[in-house]
């Protein structure tokens, strides 16, 4: 409330006129009355109410979470580039040397953006009971059921703990790039 009417003062002192003497008077101290000095200056305008519209925030662009995380993915492990790469051409000796790194790479990506972990504690070979209420998302079943509820993992599952994924902030044009193209200048 005080900054407006600071502004107002300032507007006003600055057209000159009574309200700028009356106002130099008042912070010079010539006004020793504070009903006097509050009659020296003008009267507050009447504020004015007016109806408006909610104004919408502009939206910010947005990229979608399986994009995020591909470009993550090859910023990080260049795993676009090895996907996409005609691997026909190399020995299996060098596909599975440059594979290495791709991976070791892109699960330590997997582990700090989704935090995968084992689905099931049990490991492949370990006999586990069906819960009565499996889940198809969770349990894949195999073999012919005929009222068995216990099965041998051949799988344990994964499943993420979080979902982090780095924020993107780019323009909505670019929001389908996984990887900018990259061009020397000095070639």
């Amino acid at each position: 409330m005080r900054i407006g009417l600071a502004f107002q003062l300032f507007f006003k002192a600055l057209a000159g006129g009574k309200t700028a003497d009356d106002l130099q008077a008042v912070l010079q101290g010539k006004v020793s009355d504070s009903k006097t000095a509050a009659a020296s200056l003008p009267a507050p305008e009447p504020k004015v109410v007016m109806e408006s519209k909610p104004v919408a925030k502009p939206i910010a662009p947005t990229q979608s979470e399986a994009i995020t995380l591909l470009a993550t993915l090859q910023r990080e492990a260049r795993l676009i580039d090895l996907v996409q790469e005609p691997l026909e051409q190399y020995p299996d000796a060098q596909v599975g040397a440059a594979a290495r790194d791709v991976l070791r790479d892109t699960r330590k990506v997997l582990e700090r953006v989704c935090g995968i972990k084992p689905l099931l504690p049990e490991t492949e070979g370990t006999k586990v009971d069906l819960p009565t209420d499996a889940s198809p998302m969770r349990w894949k079943i195999s073999g012919s059921a005929s009222g068995n509820k216990r099965g041998v993992v051949v799988h344990p599952g994964w499943q993420a703990t979080q979902c982090q994924l780095p924020q993107w902030n780019g323009n909505t044009a670019d929001a389908l790039v996984i990887a900018p193209a990259e061009v020397d200048l000095n070639a």
